[in-house]
């Protein structure tokens, strides 16, 4: 470790000749230590209306280019609003301000003023508000926080409403994760109705039976709420009858007299209650483009949910896709970690169960179907048919299989029911990757663009494997390696997800002039560098499948099945 105390010996006589000046001249500074621990530090006692405070001020290891810090010396004081969790001042300088030209002796200088003016030790005449310069987020107000309300805009804008002083009931529950406890308001009710339910909540994250607390829409000031502490006093100022009793975990709810809410919460009857920190997000939440909107009526079927599959299925939902129909048969194994999307809670599910449940987590609207069939392994030929039916009941198919069977069978399902198909695959040792489409009536049939990008692939260099990599296929069997990166994957996966949506989203023109690519990631084959892509051109496929007219053959196949549908009448 560098120490810039040794390294920059002017800066350090700077230091030390600035705050021996200030020691001369301040009558408040009675004494100074220079002491080195682990950091060049300063031990200084501050005299303030008759008071004295020891402070600790450390140079830390990026001095000058950060700040130092003032603490007080014993760790567990607080003397201040000013007074970060950490113990340390927040003074007129911070790391949103600081400037290498502020020494140590105007940090000093800025925590006698604090002192001063706040008079921790002091009287109530002789103190003073200082106003922050400063205000924190979100984020840096509850970083130690363990126990949190999330409040949204709906349920906030429904709170305020409600009668003053009437006790109503709410249904909650609270979920546990990252070290923290966070409540989540699911319904609101009288003893008759449901005055107001959370439709965002995740359907499978609500419990079966909800924990049941109280909200009161108050007329006290924050400052008489903040003296509450068990639920006995609250019953003092407001008389309620439940129609269903509090469960033992006690969670209430008031609102000041400015609709402002204040959480509380506590196991025990009776006993004091913990104030729980409240999360306010009255952010706008469209964050998509407005051409994505249309996605939630939308239906797509996945086949494979490995690294890929797995990618784009988040990514869609995320992007808007309420509804899916995923097939997989593959369990999840510690070794797909290095790429897949799930992770060690999900080792030993089947694959298809533990994109499910993360799908389920991102909306309360969605909606998704599974199956755990193989398609080109050995089933039973009505379970095929079976998922192949619902296959072709959804509005885009994704193979993510690299599979040439599976893309058959895929292949027959989009051009039997007209339905966009999107397939895409990552090559040998992740040096690029392939994503293609095929759409009724602008694309030719994926056989016929497979047939293309074949006679297109051996026009080219042949790839040639070294010891290090192995062709990135479909896990057909145990043996196969799967050689490429999560950043490799996330490429690919990336592109098809765009590729997907594109065709989804209806009366709006195509952002790909071409419906195939080859994508590269690497100076490697026919790629000069990442980032090298080689689109295919299909449109002239298409422009001779159109001029194809139908043979007498197939003529009298049509007549043929007119004659056993009138039979039929």
């Amino acid at each position: 470790m560098k120490y810039w105390f040794l390294e920059d010996l002017s800066r350090l006589s700077k230091e030390k000749e600035e705050i021996e000046n200030l020691y001369s001249k301040a009558d408040w500074l009675q004494e100074i230590e220079w002491i080195l621990e682990s950091e060049l530090t300063l031990i200084a006692r501050i005299k303030a209306h008759g008071h004295i405070y020891e402070v600790k001020l450390s140079y830390h290891a990026y001095f000058p280019s950060t700040p130092p810090t003032v603490t007080p010396l014993d760790k567990e004081i607080n003397w201040s609003e000013h007074q970060y969790f950490s113990g340390t001042l927040c003074l007129e300088w911070g790391p949103d301000n600081w400037h290498p030209s502020i020494t140590g002796a105007q940090m000093l200088e800025s925590a006698y003023k604090l002192i001063y003016s706040e008079n921790p030790y002091g009287n109530n005449k002789q103190k003073e508000i200082i106003p922050s310069r400063h205000f924190l987020t979100q984020g840096q107000e509850l970083r130690n926080k363990y126990f949190r309300f999330y409040a949204g805009q709906e349920l906030l804008e429904y709170l305020t409403k409600l009668q003053r002083n009437e006790v109503f009931n709410i249904y909650y529950t609270f979920l546990i994760e990252n070290r923290t406890v966070v409540f989540h308001v699911l319904e609101i009710r009288t003893t008759e109705d449901v005055l107001w339910t959370n439709i965002e909540f995740p359907a499978h994250l609500k419990p079966e039976e909800p924990d049941v607390g109280i909200v009161i829409n108050t007329n006290l000031a924050k400052e008489k709420i903040k003296t509450i502490k068990t639920l006995s006093e609250i019953e003092k100022l407001y008389k309620w009858q439940f129609f269903e009793e509090l469960t033992s975990a006690k969670f209430v709810i008031l609102l000041d007299n400015t609709g402002n809410p204040h959480a509380l919460f506590g196991f025990l009857e009776n006993k004091e209650l913990s104030v729980v920190s409240l999360i306010f997000d009255k952010r706008d939440k469209k964050r998509l483009p407005s051409p994505l909107e249309t996605l939630k009526n939308k239906k797509v079927g996945i086949v494979a949910l490995g690294s890929l599959g797995s990618k784009v299925s988040i990514s869609l939902g995320r992007m808007g896709v309420e509804h899916f129909y995923i097939v997989d048969d593959d369990l999840f194994m510690s070794g797909n970690i290095e790429r897949h999307i799930l992770d060690w809670k999900s080792i030993g599910s089947h694959k298809v169960d533990a994109i499910k449940s993360q799908l389920l987590s991102l909306s309360s609207r969605m909606k998704v179907q599974v199956s755990r069939t193989n398609i080109s392994g050995q089933e039973a030929t009505s379970a095929l048919d079976s998922v192949l039916l619902s296959l072709g009941k959804c509005d885009l198919i994704l193979d993510a299989t690299a599979n040439p069977k599976v893309f058959n069978y895929l292949s027959a399902v989009s051009t039997t029911n007209n339905i966009p198909m999107v397939w895409g695959e990552i090559f040998a040792g992740g040096i690029g990757g392939l994503i293609a489409r095929s759409r009724p009536e602008l694309d030719p049939d994926p056989l016929t663009m497979r047939a293309l990008l074949n006679g297109y692939t051996q026009r080219l260099p042949e790839f040639k494997y070294n010891s290090k990599s192995e062709p990135y296929l479909a896990e057909l069997d145990e043996n196969q390696v799967m050689i490429a990166s999560d950043a490799d994957v996330s490429v690919i996966a990336s592109h098809i997800s765009r590729f997907a949506t594109d065709s989804l989203v209806e009366g709006a023109d195509s952002i790909f002039p071409y419906s195939m690519y080859l994508i590269g990631m690497s100076n490697s084959w026919i790629f000069e560098a990442p980032f090298d892509t080689h689109p295919i051109n299909t449109s002239a496929l298409m422009e001779k499948e159109n001029f194809i007219s139908p043979t007498e053959e197939e003529e009298r196949v049509k007549e043929f099945l007119q004659s056993l549908l009138e039979k039929k009448k």
